[in-house]
């Protein structure tokens, strides 16, 4: 048996030496072509572009009929529009554009749409209409989520002014513009919300933070941050950081990934991003839509919403599942094209036997290594439901987690908020002691002193002290009264120790606190 084995195995590598000879005197080996070749023109290489172009990779994987050729354009105008001359020259068969500005590059995106190339235009809009469809976000409505945020800081008390800093991507694209539309209409008409400062941060992080951290420099009233992207909300918070400032940021795409917006919501850099994925995947389904001859819609707006904290983990958790698996998906799709061209060798293989024995040796052969592939696709296609079914119940657990740790935080939340509430209403009682505080809150003095510095830092004292002192700031920025009467009125027993302890506070006196602000009043009205 050892030895009919072995003979078998000098046979068929004899044989298949003599098959190839033939098949390579005969004809070349031949890999099927796409069927279609798809020119993507990226404006910039960020981490939004980069997550566009991976779901479009991903997507392409069920499509074989498609190749995608991918250029960029590290935000020049013209060195797009050089790019998208080029594939017209090489006659590709549609042109997904993502435009760095609507007048740069128009003229040559209506050059592709004169040449008979459909035009897929995709998160930013370009002028007239030479263009086959248009698929992006729904930058009014992320400009809408970014004013509800705001207003929602008002409304939970968490801040009695907004001050804003706007970070703007590029003014001339129509993301950028759009934002800032939807943001200004939900913010008209309220008083308590300002923009007291905005500059073009052109999406980049590395000008984002540069353009902050002078604004900051300037405007130290800022106390929200609203940029266009996360990339410029995460370079601000680094800024903000430095000086030591308490600032509510926001940012847009909630992307995930080493660097995007969920991570950075995690981490805590940022407070509030609105979604916003450029979905690579349904901009390629429909460009194979318009390719087919199919009905197809001119626009197509993707809808956001607003991501906080704590949904950031759970998407996160979510997004790896979903890479993991569209990398699986690659791999796979890979060793099938692979497999295919051995199959279509073997084809040629078949074709050039002449001699009955060869053609049972390589049969068998191929019938043993089918059987065998299909085992191991098998087993591996049985390990990853196990490992599925592993992750949906460690998700599960997670999702149980989140809950509990979701109601600790709401409950400090409520426990801070009884406190503050109870300071403020007897704030000008000088007599005020955490013996009181406790006895209103129904709790014993070493425990109330153990939850306030557990939740602040602070003990009872400095807590009481820190809300005097910015009760008094308000008081002093109205002008409503003397600096006596305001000492009273948020509880010191003397003048002098008030003008002290906000001296410590603030770095000036009551009295050079109130001249200064006066002075800027005047400067911002004149």
């Amino acid at each position: 048996m050892i030895r009919f084995t072995q003979l078998s195995g000098k046979i068929f590598a004899i044989s298949f030496f003599v098959i190839i000879s033939i098949v390579c005197l005969s004809c070349c080996e031949q890999r099927s072509t796409p069927k279609y070749v798809v020119g993507v023109s990226q404006c910039s290489d960020g981490l939004w572009r980069q997550r566009m172009n991976f779901e479009m990779q991903t997507e392409q994987v069920l499509h074989p009929e498609i190749e995608l050729r991918f250029r960029q354009s590290d935000d020049n105008s013209l060195l797009q529009c050089q790019q998208i001359d080029s594939f017209i020259s090489e006659r590709v068969d549609l042109l997904i554009v993502a435009p760095n500005e609507e007048v740069g590059v128009t003229p040559a995106i209506s050059r592709a749409f004169d040449a008979g190339i459909p035009v897929l235009v995709t998160d930013r809009r370009v002028i007239g209409d030479k263009w086959t469809a248009y698929v992006g976000g729904d930058n009014i409505q992320i400009g809408h989520l970014m004013g509800d945020w705001v207003r929602s800081l008002l409304m939970t008390e968490q801040i009695k002014e907004a001050r804003v800093m706007e970070l703007w991507g590029l003014p001339n694209s129509s993301p950028a513009a759009k934002r800032h539309q939807g943001f200004a209409e939900k913010i008209e008409g309220i008083k308590q919300i300002r923009i007291v400062c905005s500059a073009c941060g052109r999406w980049l992080p590395e000008d984002g933070e540069r353009v902050a951290d002078s604004l900051l420099a300037i405007h130290p009233e800022v106390n929200v941050i609203v940029a266009h992207n996360d990339e410029m909300a995460i370079a601000a918070s680094r800024a903000v950081r430095r000086r030591g400032l308490d600032i509510r940021i926001m940012g847009v795409d909630a992307l995930p990934g080493e660097g995007g917006g969920l991570q950075a919501l995690e981490q805590g850099w940022i407070d509030m991003s609105a979604a916003n994925s450029g979905r690579g995947d349904l901009v390629l389904r429909l460009a194979i839509r318009i390719l087919e001859g199919k009905p197809f819609p001119k626009d197509t707006l993707f809808p956001s919403a607003l991501i906080d904290t704590n949904a950031a983990m759970g998407i996160l958790m979510q997004a790896d599942l979903i890479d993991n698996d569209a990398a699986a998906i690659r791999k796979i799709r890979q060793e099938l094209y692979e497999l295919g061209s051995i199959q279509q060798m073997q084809q040629w293989i078949i074709i050039g036997l002449t001699v009955i024995a060869v053609l049972f040796i390589v049969m068998s052969f191929i019938l043993y290594r089918a059987f065998h592939s299909r085992n191991m696709a098998r087993a591996t296609q049985e390990l990853q439901e196990r490992q599925l079914r592993k992750q949906n119940r460690q998700l599960e657990v997670m999702t149980a987690e989140l809950a509990q740790t979701k109601a600790k935080v709401q409950s400090e939340v409520d426990f801070m908020q009884r406190l503050t509430n109870e300071i403020e209403s007897r704030l000008s009682d000088s007599e005020l002691d955490i013996e009181q505080l406790a006895t209103q809150l129904s709790m014993s003095r070493a425990g109330l002193y153990r939850k306030i510095k557990a939740s602040t830092g602070q003990s009872p004292v400095a807590l009481v002290r820190y809300i005097r002192l910015h009760k008094a700031q308000q008081l002093l920025e109205k002008g409503d009264a003397t600096i006596q009467e305001i000492a009273y009125e948020v509880g010191f027993a003397t003048p002098s120790y008030f003008a002290k302890c906000f001296k410590d506070e603030f770095g000036m006196s009551p009295a050079e606190y109130q001249k200064s602000h006066e002075n800027k009043v005047d400067t911002e009205e004149g």
